[in-house]
């Protein structure tokens, strides 16, 4: 029987209910088989971020509750149209391939090499973040070369929540929000996103 799958791929540093709930509606509101996390290790534009080892256990502790939700592992570094669509489309062969996304991408994605490509091979689900409302996502959609074959723009659960502001809290030393219990004993016990001098240990 074919699925609809989902790839959601993206810098996850760290992930967070933002990103599990995004899924998880996307999943429900395009009956969605599967969602897959596809990390990437050396994302554009960001530098500095947590090693991948990480970032993945990190991933695997927050989708553990749900079933339909996945992590993917492949070895490209970031994601791209000419490699990474060949070996989804290896590895789902006869499956419908639906790509997430949060529209704080959208402005970037029509400069993507061989996005006519992807969109005429993969939906789109768009997940609205922060200040990005419907009319400027659907804006930045008329800037693609082509449309996608399917398209879906949703309400984001949880569409505040951002890695730069867990990240900053937990720098800080104030109370942490948005992270799964499992998840936040993680970032402790490895002292990540820690300021240096909080590392240290007394003698």
């Amino acid at each position: 029987m074919n699925k609809r799958i989902g790839i959601f791929s993206g810098v996850f540093d760290p992930v967070h209910i933002g990103h599990v709930s995004f899924a998880l509606e996307a999943a429900k509101q395009a009956r969605l088989d599967e969602v897959y996390f596809l990390v990437e290790a050396v994302p554009r534009r960001k530098t500095g971020v947590t090693h991948l080892g990480h970032r993945t256990a990190m991933i695997k502790l927050a989708v553990e509750p749900y079933p339909k939700l996945k992590l993917l592992d492949l070895p490209d570094k970031q994601f791209s149209v000419a490699k990474t669509l060949p070996r989804l489309r290896q590895r789902f062969p006869d499956d419908s391939l639906i790509y997430l996304t949060g529209s704080d991408m959208l402005e970037y994605m029509p400069k993507w090499q061989l996005i006519d490509r992807l969109l005429s091979q993969m939906g789109l689900i768009v997940g609205l973040r922060g200040s990005k409302d419907i009319k400027q996502a659907q804006n930045y959609m008329k800037d693609l070369p082509v449309q996608p074959v399917e398209l879906r723009i949703i309400n984001g659960p949880n569409p505040k929540t951002s890695s730069q502001q867990i990240r900053d809290a937990i720098m800080k030393g104030n109370k942490v929000s948005g992270l799964p219990v499992s998840e936040q004993d993680y970032i402790k016990t490895n002292w990540l996103y820690a300021a240096p001098s909080s590392s240290s240990s007394s003698s």
